[in-house]
């Protein structure tokens, strides 16, 4: 149900980005909103407490974010408080920023390395990977002292794993299958 929820409101916001050509501007108030909601999780808790008022979550969303976000981000936050589906907000942005990548054609990545890539190996990467799925790529690098070297990449629901770690594991089944 919640999925459901989050898709209807994500299409709805994205079908009015496409229609007033704003997008990208919605991409960046959504990414203003939840980067505030992940650096003052009380907010969240303000805007989902069933005991204060619809009018006066209206209030607080304008004066938090009414000099951040265009007014129409502020619309669709009412729309939300109103319909009382607060608590679905982070789910809507996830759906929303799902649609916009589809439509521009970008790919979320992430390569998990032992070490921090470098520029040129991220930029490298973004090259290879943009050449052969024929998407532009966001790449995102997270460390992982267990991966001993190599890259593993997460592409959507796919992970290509190229690590020595990955390697060593699948020559220890093969040794365990071995029998002498």
């Amino acid at each position: 149900m919640a999925k459901l929820i989050s898709n209807r409101y994500a299409y709805a916001l994205f079908e009015a980005g496409l229609e007033l050509n704003k997008l990208d501007e919605f991409k960046k108030d959504l990414e203003i909103i939840v980067h505030t909601l992940d650096m003052e999780p009380q907010i969240q808790d303000i805007l989902s407490h069933p005991k204060i008022s619809k009018n006066e979550k209206k209030d607080f969303v304008s004066n938090v974010f009414g000099k951040m976000v265009c007014q129409e981000m502020i619309n669709f936050l009412y729309v939300i408080i109103d319909k009382r589906r607060e608590s679905y907000f982070m789910s809507i942005s996830n759906e929303f920023k799902k649609l916009f990548n589809e439509h521009e054609n970008i790919l979320e990545v992430t390569a998990i390395t032992a070490v921090p890539m470098d520029k040129k190996a991220q930029d490298r990467l973004k090259v290879i990977l943009g050449n052969k799925m024929n998407k532009t790529i966001n790449l995102r690098n997270v460390v992982d002292k267990d991966i001993i070297g190599g890259v593993l990449l997460r592409i959507e629901n796919k992970i290509i794993d190229g690590t020595i770690k990955g390697q060593l594991e699948s020559m220890e089944k093969v040794i365990k299958n071995v029998s002498l």
